[in-house]
């Protein structure tokens, strides 16, 4: 009851901060939208089109099967789980935890490797990285020539390092090899279950069938337009967040910009890369696409439709992931 009392308060708030600072309002929608229709919109669309398409049609094992001996040796992830860890590092936020909860709420998971891939498997995409982040590292005062790799061990390494404690945490144990990747899993259908009434995920032999009645184009770019129309709205919403932060009385440049950062990772990245000298740019620039900012939060938590994914778990794992890449800029750029 108490928390209704106070979200209430917040919207309250919020309504009456639009009203009488319009200008603000209107200047953080706009470039919120401009982001992502520039930048977001273009880097993200195709891969998840493409990715819909791939579920759909049983084409997931052609990805997966060259690196699923590799992970599963070294994680002990299910075929599933070593394609939700691809997608999630080649597709962007928020296509690791969509997929995640996609895969779980049709039993291609187990809970325990569901909540581990939720943890480690949210990252900004290559595309993102090398044209947006590189971007900006590169541009504004006082630019220090930065390797693409550099900022790619940074951001993709700790997902390794994170990995083995949130399988201690959440108790996941390595799969028979009889575990597979279920073709048309995220087809309507009923479980397969046991003679105890449990969940079972039956072995995968040979070559995948494709479903029966596989999505069309137009249903894969409906779907994937919804989850971008949402992600559009919270990268808009955020955007008119940091907007006030900057406008804050708050001390010197460095607090502004870490909450304008954890508020919305795009906008964040920007005004970093506008307001900063070359190293601590860079750290702030690698904190926010390790991180995700509060933005991506709630676009992780839109698409996420399983009640045993946690939010909270999610945000202190990236809390997490973004110290690690600030630690491995530290060693790899700043201290030379």
């Amino acid at each position: 009851m108490k928390h209704k009392i106070i979200f209430r308060i917040l919207l309250t708030l919020s309504f009456l901060l639009l009203l009488c600072f319009p200008a603000l309002s209107l200047e953080g929608a706009r470039k919120g939208l401009l982001l992502w229709y520039n930048t977001v919109l273009p880097t993200l669309l195709p891969f998840m089109i493409c990715m819909n398409l791939m579920v759909s049609f049983g084409a997931v094992n052609l990805l997966a099967a060259p690196f699923y001996p590799v992970l599963h040796r070294l994680l002990g992830l299910s075929r599933a789980g070593s394609f939700i860890l691809l997608s999630g590092m080649l597709c962007g936020y928020p296509m690791g935890a969509k997929n995640c909860s996609d895969f779980l709420d049709n039993d291609c998971l187990s809970l325990s490797e569901a909540r581990c891939l939720y943890a480690v498997s949210s990252f900004p995409s290559p595309m993102f990285l090398a044209g947006y982040m590189m971007h900006m590292v590169n541009s504004g005062p006082q630019p220090i020539p930065l390797p693409l790799w550099k900022m790619a061990a940074a951001v993709y390494l700790p997902a390794l390092f994170l990995f083995f404690p949130a399988a201690a945490c959440y108790k996941l144990h390595r799969f028979p090899k009889s575990f597979r990747f279920r073709s048309g899993c995220l087809s309507d259908h009923s479980p397969t279950t046991d003679a105890a009434g449990k969940n079972t995920v039956l072995p995968l032999t040979g070559t995948p069938p494709i479903p029966t009645a596989p999505p069309s184009l137009d249903e894969a770019l409906l779907s994937s337009m919804e989850v971008m129309v949402k992600i559009g709205g919270y990268i808009m919403l955020f955007s008119i967040l940091a907007v006030f932060i900057r406008h804050l009385p708050l001390p010197g440049t460095l607090l502004p910009a870490f909450f304008i950062t954890v508020a919305e990772m795009t906008t964040g990245i920007e005004y970093a890369s506008l307001h900063f000298p070359g190293r601590l740019k860079i750290l702030l620039i690698g904190f926010g696409g390790a991180f995700g900012g509060l933005s991506g939060a709630f676009q992780v938590r839109s698409v996420t439709k399983n009640a045993g994914l946690s939010i909270r778990h999610y945000l202190f794992w990236k809390t997490a992931h973004g110290l690690f890449t600030v630690i491995i800029l530290i060693l790899l750029a700043v201290r030379h």
